[in-house]
């Protein structure tokens, strides 16, 4: 548990530093690539880059946070470890969850909301007593760092969960010769490692650094938030995995996982007071110092987030967070959290330097002190850029729209004027809210933690705003249910905040598993051929292993779902899962398969399927046809047999191969495109993306049509290969990035389409064509895009593009057909308005929308327009000549 000491700072302060026996002090860079040559030069492990900090695996986690995360899947044995020994530098954020060290940061001397994990591990190659002496060895004879100010810490055990004293780990402390009264055992908070709400877990040691060099035994002021005493060094043991209903099971391998918190690595070897004394931080500083004009980084601490230091540390730590995660994908609008920090980097930069664009400005130090380590920072650096302009422009103008409401109140209640979160855009949202709260709760004279919470995430003020506005209102505020509120958000923000329906499945789900259950095996969905003209689906066997009904599962036979058949008003909703099945669930924007399951007596019409946990529900309803079978019954166990419907798998596949091609030529297209949705039907593709500002013009779409035309022409080959995450992480390729979107950890598909003039290159679950030509042929049917740059695109291939093809060519022909007989004097004046009326109800009524394509409307309508103008020139000709010859 972190406090803050101010008396343990100034005493900090105070002490001759600490002293290594190294005396030309080393660079960050060095440093890193000595402890990663360590491992990988003299103890054999390979190198393995950091993953992004965007989980691209894992639900429970909004950002990555340690090392481990990129494993998860070698330690749930879902697939081979690549090597048996790793090691690498992990990029890590902690900005929410259990590990948030947000608030904290600018404050101390050594937390940060981004950080580098210097890390090593072991696949079932090595355990605990190995990692230790490694550990000790490049610690104290590498780094020369003196064994005397050195501490270790182990697992004191937990009798609630059955857990024993880690004896086996203070053993091999004594064993290595370190003195028993530093070593010390500690409980779950401090020496038991949990990534998340669930999954890998273990007991963990801890090395822990004396910077005064006391010679008295420091160690009853370890994991007291001392900062003249901390951890540097973090040995995780994972033999156990968290589930989901709180328990921890043993896990059937053991695997090693270190983290050494590179930042506070450095800070000791260079002999710094604090982390951002050191070479990672000081060119920040210095840039800072340049851009703003102010007087330099001191390096003091005053507990106060508005001093000039604290300033300069906040926006360095903050900039490098907000440059890594952009680079990596992640989007402000699909995390608050990252928006938040982006918003307050640019208050302070404004408030405290008196400067704009700092953060823009901060992004190209960030990517040159880190691009050589972490190259997607210079790659992805324009990306960056454009994503802080928008922001920086977007939250600009949020402010001046909420100070103009916020003024407004202070004329009614003067009193707000000590409100001082200027920051805040919705500040005066908030403040109505409160106010519509308080109206229902006049007699309690509490502002509860549900409201409270409601404040500070959804309006975003500060838990020191919200106090402030307590104390205006004379209310109590109840902090204690708040931060029980926002831990149980946090939980529920990590599963996911689902509707009702979901909810219900995710318990049934919860039973399967308690029940271990098999998974199905859904590997069927990828199993089909192309003779060159058609595809064919083979039908498979299957056994029902769960029924649902209404909600409620059903496991065993004594159980069952009778076929009433009957018409009533009283919906049934049944849901059938299978050990194994050929369906394809909601994933990557594809929408699920329809189809049939069939047992001996009952027709089972699937229109719906989803996949939670590897548990593939089917669900539907018995066939109206079936009243020969009324009465029969259906039971775990029954034996059935599984078929698609395969004109609509079909139509789906075409539309998402299609899918990836535009996807890829929109992002040629444009300086930067996020995709924000897809979706993917038997008939019609949609996909939407923020494009922060900028938009189509109609010559590109015009371009992308006739682009992805020849290359479905072109009859190009579409490949897909089988990965795993590991073996993600390895390729060079763009990763879609919807929101919520989660890779499994095996069974990946790595789909290619590369051609001279377009590559396309993603990672997805879905199921694709082969060939390109199978497309037939591409057109789109809407665009629209709003003022902030965010797009709806809809297209369509196959047959219902050359239908749709087809009937905007004979648009085009009546128009053609119209202009010569308005030229030639064939129509009137009033016989053209009525046809080109017609034609224009033809383009634009509603019902025929999607049946014209957009590229031939917008040409249509423009024709039309010019038309009407030549028209109506006539027609004031045709009445002056006529006039003229009257009165001639």
């Amino acid at each position: 548990m972190y406090f803050y000491s101010i008396k343990a700072m100034n005493f900090w302060f105070l002490i001759r530093r600490y002293s290594t026996s190294n005396a030309v002090k080393k660079s960050a860079k060095l440093i890193r690539n000595e402890f990663l040559d360590y491992f990988e030069k003299d103890l054999g492990h390979t190198f393995i880059r950091s993953s992004p900090v965007r989980p691209l695996h894992d639900p429970t986690v909004a950002f990555v946070n340690a090392g481990m995360n990129q494993f998860k899947g070698i330690f749930l044995d879902y697939y081979d470890p690549p090597v048996t020994k790793a090691v690498n530098s992990q990029k890590c954020i902690r900005i929410s969850g259990k590990h948030n060290d947000l608030n904290i940061v600018g404050n101390d001397v050594y937390h940060h909301t981004f950080f580098e994990m210097l890390g090593n591990w072991s696949f079932g190659d090595y355990f605990k007593e190995e990692a230790c002496r490694y550990a000790w060895n490049l610690l104290t004879k590498h780094y020369g760092i003196k064994e005397d100010f050195l501490y270790v810490t182990y697992f004191a055990g937990n009798e609630q969960l059955g857990l024993e004293p880690d004896l086996e780990c203070k053993d091999i402390w004594l064993s290595i010769g370190i003195s028993k009264d530093k070593i010390v055992p500690f409980g779950l908070e401090d020496n038991f490692w949990e990534m998340g709400i669930s999954g890998p877990c273990g007991p963990c040691t801890e090395i822990h650094v004396d910077h005064t060099k006391q010679i008295i035994n420091q160690s009853t002021r370890i994991n007291k938030g001392y900062a003249d005493l901390t951890e540097l060094w973090n040995i995780v043991f994972i033999q156990y995995e968290r589930l989901s209903d709180g328990t921890i099971v043993p896990l059937s391998k053991h695997y090693v996982d270190t983290g050494m918190g590179f930042e506070r690595l450095v800070a000791l070897l260079q002999e710094k007071k604090s982390n951002y004394d050191t070479d990672i931080f000081q060119p920040l500083f210095k840039a800072i110092q340049k851009f703003a004009n102010t007087p330099e980084y001191k390096g003091q601490f005053y507990n106060d987030e508005s001093s000039l230091d604290s300033g300069y540390r906040i926006l360095a730590d903050h900039s490098r967070m907000i440059t890594v995660a952009l680079a990596d994908g992640m989007m402000p609008e699909d995390h608050n959290k990252l928006r938040r920090i982006i918003r307050k980097a640019i208050a302070v930069s404004e408030k405290t330097f008196k400067k704009e664009g700092m953060l823009l400005e901060l992004s190209n130090a960030v990517a040159d002190n880190l691009g050589d380590v972490y190259p997607e920072l210079q790659n992805n650096l324009k990306k960056v850029q454009k994503i802080i302009e928008f922001e920086e422009d977007l939250f600009k103008s949020l402010r001046i729209a909420s100070d103009k409401k916020w003024k407004q109140i202070l004329k009614i209640r003067p009193e707000l004027v000590t409100i001082t979160n200027w920051m805040t855009p919705n500040l005066f949202e908030g403040y109505n809210y409160l106010q519509s709260n308080l109206k229902d709760s006049k007699e309690t004279k509490i502002l509860s933690g549900y409201v409270a919470f409601k404040l500070y995430d959804t309006y975003g003020l500060t838990v020191e705003t919200i106090i402030k506005l307590a104390e205006i209102e004379s209310l109590y505020f109840d902090e204690k249910a708040f931060q029980d509120k926002l831990e149980n958000i946090k939980y529920r923000s990590r599963i996911g905040l689902m509707k009702d329906s979901e909810i219900v499945i995710k318990k049934v789900v919860e039973i399967l598993e308690k029940n271990r259950i098999p998974k199905t095996d859904d590997i069927f969905k990828y199993k089909y051929t192309f003779d060159g003209n058609n595809f064919q689906f083979p039908k498979i066997e299957s056994k029902i292993i769960g029924l649902i009904i209404n909600g409620n599962l059903i496991l065993n036979r004594e159980n069952e779902i009778v076929n009433s058949n009957r018409n009533s008003d009283e919906e049934v909703e049944i849901g059938i899962i299978l050990d194994k099945t050929l369906c394809h669930s909601w994933k990557s924007g594809q929408s699920p398969d329809t189809g049939v399951i069939c047992t001996t007596d009952l027709i089972f019409n699937i229109n719906n399927v989803n996949k939670i946990n590897d548990y593939v529900i089917h669900f539907g309803k018995f066939a109206q046809n079936n009243s020969k079978f009324l009465g029969e019954t259906l039971k775990v166990g029954d034996s059935c047999v599984v078929s698609i419907n395969p004109e609509f798998r079909t139509g789906v596949m075409r539309h998402h191969t299609a899918a990836h091609l535009l996807n890829a030529s929109i992002q040629q297209a444009m300086q930067i495109a996020h995709l924000r949705s897809t979706l993917i039907y038997s008939d019609i593709l949609r996909l939407q993306f923020n494009c922060f500002g900028n938009e189509l013009t109609f010559e590109q779409l015009e371009r992308i049509e006739n682009c992805l035309n020849s290359l479905i022409n072109a009859d190009v080959p579409v490949k897909i290969r089988t990965i795993n995450s590991s073996e993600l992480l390895e390729e060079d390729c763009f990763i879609t990035s919807i929101p919520k979107e989660v890779f499994p950890y095996t069974g990946i598909h790595l789909v290619t389409i590369d051609t001279r003039i377009l590559k396309s290159k993603e990672a997805c679950c879905g199921t694709h064509v082969p060939k390109t030509g199978i497309l037939e042929d591409f057109c789109f049917l809407f665009y629209s895009s709003t003022k902030t740059g965010k797009l709806t695109i809809k297209a369509t291939v196959g047959p219902r593009a050359r239908f749709a093809k087809l009937k905007g060519e004979n648009v085009e022909n009546e128009i053609l057909n119209l202009e010569h007989k308005l030229k030639t004097n064939e129509v009137s004046y009033k016989t053209f308005t009525s046809l080109s009326k017609d034609i224009e109800d033809k383009i634009t009524n509603d019902d025929t929308e999607m049946l014209i394509p957009y590229i031939i409307k917008k040409k249509c309508l423009t024709k039309l327009t010019v038309l009407k103008k030549y028209a109506a020139v006539r027609k004031r000709k045709i009445k002056v000549s006529f006039k003229q010859d009257v009165k001639d």
